[in-house]
C-alpha cells in the first residue's frame, strides 16, 4: 500500500492536466502560426493556454514540494517543469519566439516540462518506501534502459529538424511524399529541400528505433502491463504521426492538420517518457533490475559458423515460396519478360523484407520456441545468437528492404512490403498468433502481400488481377497451415498457442481444411471467368486443384498424420506451379 497520505492522490492528476495543458498550447501556437492571419480570437486562446499552463504548473511544484519534501522523485521534475515553463513564457514575450534558434529553445522547453510532470506523475503514484530505493542495476536490463533514452534523444532530434521545416519555410520543399520531386536526392539540392529531407530520414531513423522498442519491451516484459500498454501507444502513435506527416505534405500543408502534426509528434515524445519512467521506477520498486546480473555465453563462433546461423535465422526455406510468388506476380503484371534489373532488384527487397520479417518473428516467439520440438534448436533458443544479436539483424534487413524497393523500385512496392513486415510481426506475432484461434485465418493477409509486391513493381498500381493473387494466397493459407499445425498439435499446445487443432480438435480442423481448401479451388477458377486469365491457367488450375481437394477430403473422411503431411508438402507445391501456370498464361497468350 501506498503509505503517502491520501489527501495527496490528487496530485497524479493536478501532474497530468497540467502537462495535458501543455499539449493545448502547442497545438494553439501551431495553429497561430501555420494560420498566419492575424486571429484575434486564437491569439487570445493561445496566451490564456499559456497563462493557464503557468499557474498549474506552479501549483503542481508548489503541491509537489509541500506533500512529496522527502521524494526528490516528485518534486524535483516538479521544480523542473516550473523553471520550464517560466522559459517558455519569457520566450513566447520576445519577438524572435517562433523563429530560429528561439523556436528550438522555446520547443525543447515545452518538452522538458511536459517530460517532467509525467515523471513526477508516475512516481506519485507508487509506494513511498520504493522511492527511497537508489540504484539501478544489470547490465541487461541497463542497456535498454539506454536505448528508451536513446530514442528519446532522437525523437527530441526529429521534433528540432520539423520544427527547422516549419521556421524555414521547407514544408512544401519536396511536394511528393515520401520521394522529394520524384527522388530520393534531387539532382538540384537546395537548402530547403536539404531541410526537409533531413526531417524525412530521421523519421525513418526514430521509426527504427520504435520498432525495437516496441518488439523489445512485448518480449522482455510481457507480464509488465503499464510497459506493454506504452510501448504499444508509442507504435501506433508513431504510425499514425507518419501517415498524417504524408497526408500533411499531399494535402499542401493545411493550418489545422500542421498544428496537429506537431502535437501528436509531442504526444509521442510524451508516450516515451511514460515508457521510460515507468520503466525506470517500476526497476526501482519491483528489483527488476537484480544486481550480478550476468548472461551466460556459448562460445564464440567464428565468422562462417555465425553466417550460417544468421543464414538459418532468415528460415530460407519459407523464403523460396515468397520470392516464387513475387516473381510470378511481375510476369504476370507484366504479361511477358519485366526487365531483368526489376527482377532483380524486387526480388532482393523481396528477400530482405520476407527474411527481416522471419528474423523478428524469431526474436519475438523464442519463448515460446523453446517449448515445441520443432524450434527448439533454432539459434534464438540455443543461444548462438544474443536477442539483441537478432533484433538488430532483423531490423537492419527490413530497413534495407524499404531502402532497396524506394531507391530501385517504386514507393507503393516500398510501402507494401513495409506493411506485410509491420502485419506479420507487429499484428500476427505478437497478437493474433497467441490470443485467438482465427490467428491464422486473419494473419494469412502477410502472406499474400508478396505477390502485391511483385505486381506493383511492375505496374505501379494494384488492380483486378492483383487482389486475385491476393486472395489465392489467402485462403491457401489456412488449409496449408492446419496441415503442418496437426502434426506438430503437442508443439502448440506445450507453448499455449490458440491453434485450431489445439482448440477445437483434429476432426473439426480436418473439417474446415476440406471448407478452405473447397473455398481455395473455386477462387483460382474466378480469373478464368473474369478474363484475367486464359485456358492454359484454366487447365493447370484444374489440374492441381482436383489433387488438393482429394488430399483435403481424404484427411477430413480418415485423420492420419501421413495423410497431413501429404497435403502440408503437396500444397506448397500446389501455389508454386499455379503461379507457374498463371505466368505463363499471360506471357504466352
Amino acid at each position: 500500500m501506498n503509505n503517502l497520505p491520501v489527501v495527496q492522490s490528487n496530485f497524479k492528476r493536478l501532474a497530468l492536466f497540467t502537462a495535458s495543458e501543455m499539449l493545448a498550447v502547442i497545438l494553439l501556437g501551431a495553429l497561430g502560426r501555420a494560420a498566419n492571419t492575424g486571429l484575434s480570437w486564437l491569439e487570445s486562446a493561445y496566451w490564456a493556454a499559456l497563462g493557464a499552463s503557468v499557474l498549474l504548473t506552479f501549483l503542481t511544484a508548489f503541491v509537489a514540494w509541500g506533500s512529496y519534501r522527502p521524494f526528490r522523485l516528485i518534486w524535483g521534475p516538479a521544480l523542473a517543469a516550473a523553471m520550464a515553463v517560466s522559459g517558455v513564457a519569457f520566450l513566447a514575450t520576445t519577438p524572435a519566439a517562433t523563429q530560429g534558434w528561439g523556436g528550438v529553445i522555446s520547443l525543447l522547453l515545452m518538452a522538458g516540462h511536459l517530460g517532467c510532470l509525467l515523471f513526477a506523475a508516475i512516481a506519485a503514484a507508487l509506494p513511498s518506501t520504493f522511492l527511497n530505493q537508489t540504484g539501478v542495476s544489470g547490465s541487461s536490463q541497463r542497456s535498454y534502459l539506454r536505448f528508451l533514452l536513446f530514442t528519446g534523444a532522437a525523437i527530441l532530434l526529429l521534433l528540432v529538424t520539423g520544427v527547422g521545416v516549419s521556421g524555414s519555410g521547407a514544408g512544401l520543399a519536396c511536394p511528393d511524399w515520401p520521394l522529394c520531386k520524384g527522388e530520393i536526392f534531387p539532382a538540384n539540392l537546395s537548402l530547403e529541400m536539404a531541410i526537409n529531407l533531413t526531417h524525412r530520414f530521421s523519421v525513418l531513423a526514430v521509426g527504427v528505433a520504435v520498432a525495437a522498442i516496441v518488439l523489445q519491451t512485448r518480449r522482455r516484459y510481457p507480464q509488465h502491463v503499464l510497459l506493454v500498454k506504452a510501448a504499444t501507444a508509442l507504435g501506433l502513435l508513431f504510425l499514425a504521426e507518419v501517415a498524417l506527416g504524408g497526408l500533411n505534405v499531399v494535402l499542401k500543408l493545411p493550418a489545422f492538420m500542421s498544428a496537429v502534426h506537431l502535437t501528436l509528434a509531442m504526444t509521442i515524445w510524451g508516450s516515451l517518457v511514460v515508457l521510460a519512467s515507468s520503466y525506470y521506477l517500476t526497476a526501482k520498486s519491483t528489483l527488476l533490475l537484480e544486481e550480478g546480473e550476468a548472461e551466460v555465453l556459448p562460445t564464440p563462433l567464428v565468422s562462417r559458423q555465425k553466417a550460417a546461423v544468421y543464414f538459418k535465422l532468415t528460415k530460407p526455406w519459407i523464403l523460396v515460396l515468397l520470392l516464387i510468388t513475387t516473381a510470378g506476380a511481375m510476369f504476370i503484371a507484366a504479361e511477358g519478360v519485366p526487365s531483368i534489373s526489376l527482377i532483380l532488384y524486387t526480388l532482393l527487397g523481396g528477400a530482405l523484407a520476407a527474411s527481416g520479417a522471419s528474423v523478428l518473428n524469431s526474436y519475438v516467439d523464442s519463448d515460446i520456441d523453446q517449448l515445441m520440438s520443432r524450434t527448439s534448436r533454432r539459434p534464438t533458443v540455443t543461444g548462438l545468437v544474443t536477442p539483441q544479436e537478432t533484433l538488430f539483424f532483423g531490423l537492419s534487413l527490413s530497413t534495407l528492404s524499404f531502402l532497396v524497393f524506394t531507391l530501385f523500385v517504386n514507393p507503393l512496392s516500398a510501402a507494401l512490403s513495409t506493411l506485410g513486415i509491420l502485419y506479420y510481426v507487429f499484428f500476427y506475432t505478437l497478437y493474433l498468433k497467441r490470443a485467438t484461434i482465427h490467428n491464422i485465418i486473419i494473419g494469412g493477409a502477410a502472406g499474400a502481400i508478396p505477390p502485391l509486391v511483385g505486381w506493383t513493381a511492375v505496374t505501379n498500381t494494384l488492380d483486378l488481377g492483383a487482389l486475385y493473387l491476393f486472395a489465392i494466397i489467402f485462403f491457401w493459407t489456412p488449409p496449408h497451415t492446419w496441415a503442418l499445425a496437426l502434426l506438430v498439435k503437442k508443439d502448440y499446445a506445450n507453448a499455449r498457442v490458440p491453434m485450431l487443432p489445439v482448440v477445437v480438435g483434429e476432426k473439426e480442423t480436418t473439417y474446415q481444411i476440406f471448407l478452405y481448401s473447397i473455398l481455395l479451388i473455386t477462387l483460382t477458377i474466378l480469373p478464368f471467368v473474369a478474363q484475367v486469365m486464359g485456358w492454359l491457367y484454366l487447365l493447370g488450375a484444374v489440374a492441381l486443384g482436383v489433387p488438393f481437394l482429394y488430399l483435403a477430403w481424404a484427411l477430413w473422411r480418415n485423420y492420419q498424420k501421413s495423410s497431413s503431411k501429404k497435403l502440408y508438402k503437396f500444397s506448397q507445391l500446389y501455389l508454386a506451379l499455379l503461379f507457374l501456370m498463371m505466368a505463363l498464361d499471360r506471357t504466352l497468350f
